[in-house]
């Protein structure tokens, strides 16, 4: 019976086969309501906090169970169901090579759904990956295989959809030649910024990001004034593209910079590899993206950015501004049914000056300092004698560097440093000083390990996209006597885990329950996790920041809802682990929808009855179990 079944599917899936040529020919189905207009919440190549989009995201109108049909002849090669990320997932490999992913879904098919739900008792677990045989599931173009859902990560009902490659990397869907969808609108350009790079650098006349604000005329725009500039600059972008009737901000696909009429920098999102998506952290300025929310795009190629889908003439992007010349930079922005905008500007460049106010008058004894990735940047404004310009002296191990200013701002003088040519313990200017709590450089491609006052950190080859210069502190804070651990600079993201080993001075608490908890400026904790070993508790993260140690001690909490064989489950601090259910001892599927702290009951096909002992077990992440039985 099985090779009968195989023969079969050879025969079905090799009359898709006849030539390369039919392969590339041969149409997609617009996997939802097919022959209607559709519009997209979402769209290929979207910049989100860890990742790109992929592929596109069809809007049901708000409902689920809508049907959703095959895109194209082929098998069901996997399924996935989890309570996060895809939800339920449905992968179709066609004879083209490609496959194609409906993901968020509500149902299945009824063969699948079945063979779903039998693998979930046999394993015992709701969250299943599951690789059906070629023979098992196979569908034709048109042919209904899903219902439309908002399982996973989705927030509201949609279909996600993708067209993948061989090399299961993403393709854009929008180059299928969908009608379904209609884009008559031009990207929007939102705002330009200019970031200098480079000690030498200057963006007009500081070592500063800045902002510049657009004109619009039509689909087109332009800066009105002619930006001073001069060394080694990054042009970076915010904008967005619309379709027709529908008010989402999707992503801008691909990007052009002309400098002086030739092409000098190209982004084109339109293939997509899974094992290098967190390059997206490295594509946007993660510093502005935190202290802003706004995701710019990189026009150049920042250290560290192994992304394929860029073409930069000279300099991964960058330019290298002269002084005394002037450049003509055109920025196009296109979608993919070829609507094109462009933003014009001039740059101009000008040897940094020293603006000097006519009379120097510092007013305010302070001196505060920041950093900008390797660039150490003092500011003093302090009473030293009449019409002198003030000294930073900065002191290295055992050395003293004597620093003059760079620039002027107002009455403030700005002191430039870069740190590869060592890190600094202090600065003195005119008898005023500021301490520096910087550990180390931290280099890619090496391990490290930084000791810090009651807690280390051990980074590993991979951990980072580019150099960093760490600071570390351990305090007890005031307002809630918690252990503060942090490590900056925030500013930068980290590429893969990094190992954390804490050695905390309270013996009060409670190790079964007490984890470690990343906080933030705002007062919220984010589980994080640990493993208590004597004394020290260590852990792994991707992120820099604070963190702290917590005891959650509350057990989960289990209401039961009106509607039978169903329950709202809740964790106020560490968050849901897992969950059982059993009816008279044997174990019984409990489907989980994470958004809605819901989980129902999902009988297997051949139960007798449906009376008896029922139990229900919940754990935390922190260890704490609650148990709700009752007799059904």
């Amino acid at each position: 019976m099985k090779l009968n079944k195989t023969f079969t599917l050879l025969i079905f899936l090799l009359s898709g086969l006849s030539s390369v040529k039919a392969q590339s020919t041969e149409t997609y189905l617009f996997p939802i309501t097919p022959g209607t207009k559709s519009y997209l919440a979402g769209t290929m190549g979207e910049l989100r906090s860890s990742h790109f989009h992929a592929g596109i995201d069809i809007k049901t109108g708000g409902q689920e169970g809508l049907p959703v049909y095959a895109t194209k002849r082929g098998y069901i090669s996997r399924i996935n169901i989890s309570s996060s990320g895809y939800g339920n997932a449905l992968y179709m490999l066609h004879p083209d090579g490609n496959t194609s992913v409906y993901a968020h879904l509500r149902d299945f098919d009824p063969r699948i759904e079945k063979y779903v739900k039998e693998a979930q008792y046999q394993q015992k677990t709701f969250e299943i990956e599951l690789f059906p045989e070629p023979y098992e599931f196979a569908f034709k173009k048109g042919d209904e295989i899903a219902k439309s859902g908002n399982t996973g990560g989705s927030t509201g009902p949609h279909l996600h959809f993708e067209i993948r490659d061989e090399q299961q990397r993403v393709l854009n869907p929008l180059h299928y030649g969908f009608d379904e969808v209609k884009d008559n609108i031009a990207p929007i350009a939102q705002k330009l910024a200019i970031r200098p790079v480079g000690i030498n650098a200057r963006v007009e006349q500081r070592f500063q990001r800045k902002d510049f604000a657009l004109t619009r005329n039509g689909r087109n725009y332009y800066i009105k004034d002619t930006i001073s500039a001069y060394g080694k600059v990054g042009i970076e972008l915010l904008g967005h593209d619309k379709l027709d009737g529908a008010a989402n901000k999707n992503g801008i696909s691909t990007i052009e910079v002309l400098v002086n009429g030739e092409l000098y920098h190209t982004q084109n999102i339109d293939v997509m590899s899974f094992s290098l998506m967190r390059h997206i952290l490295v594509h946007y300025p993660y510093d502005i993206k935190l202290k802003e929310g706004s995701s710019f795009h990189k026009l150049y190629v920042d250290k560290g950015n192994k992304l394929n889908f860029y073409e930069s003439k000279n300099n991964d992007g960058y330019l290298h501004i002269e002084a005394h010349k002037t450049y003509n930079i055109l920025v196009k922005m296109y979608d993919p049914y070829g609507n094109m905008s462009e933003l014009a500007f001039n740059i101009k460049g000008e040897k940094p000056a020293l603006t000097v106010n006519d009379r120097i008058d510092f007013q305010l004894e302070r001196i505060s300092y920041e950093i900008d990735k390797n660039i150490l940047k003092v500011f003093t404004e302090v009473n030293c004698a009449e019409d002198e310009i003030p000294e930073l002296s900065l002191y290295i191990n055992d050395s003293i560097k004597t620093l003059h200013p760079q620039y002027f701002l107002d009455k403030v003088a700005v002191f430039l440093w870069d740190m590869n040519q060592g890190i600094p313990s202090s600065a003195l200017s005119c008898e005023k000083g500021v301490n520096f709590p910087i550990n180390e450089r931290v280099i890619p491609l090496q391990k490290q390990t930084i000791i810090a006052e009651n807690f280390s950190v051990d980074f590993q080859e991979y951990s980072l996209f580019d150099t960093i210069f760490t600071s570390t502190n351990y305090e007890i804070r005031t307002q809630d006597s918690l252990e503060i651990f942090s490590i900056e600079p925030i500013s930068e993201p980290l590429k893969s885990n990094i190992h954390i080993n804490l050695m905390p001075q309270f013996s009060h608490y409670n190790k079964e329950h007490t984890h470690v908890y990343q906080t933030d400026d705002a007062g919220n904790f984010s589980f994080v996790g640990g493993s208590w070993n004597n004394e020290t508790i260590n852990f792994s993260t991707r992120s820099l920041g604070e963190f702290t140690l917590l005891t959650d001690s509350i057990p989960p909490t289990i209401t039961i809802r009106e509607a039978r064989y169903s329950f709202i489950i809740k964790d106020e601090l560490s968050g849901i682990d897992s969950y059982s259910a059993s009816l008279n001892g044997q174990w019984i599927l409990l489907k989980y929808e994470p958004k809605l702290n819901l989980i129902w009951i999902e009988w297997p096909d051949d139960l007798k009855t449906k009376s008896g002992d029922f139990n229900l077990t919940l754990k935390d992440k922190a260890g704490n179990q609650s148990i709700y039985t009752s007799k059904f």
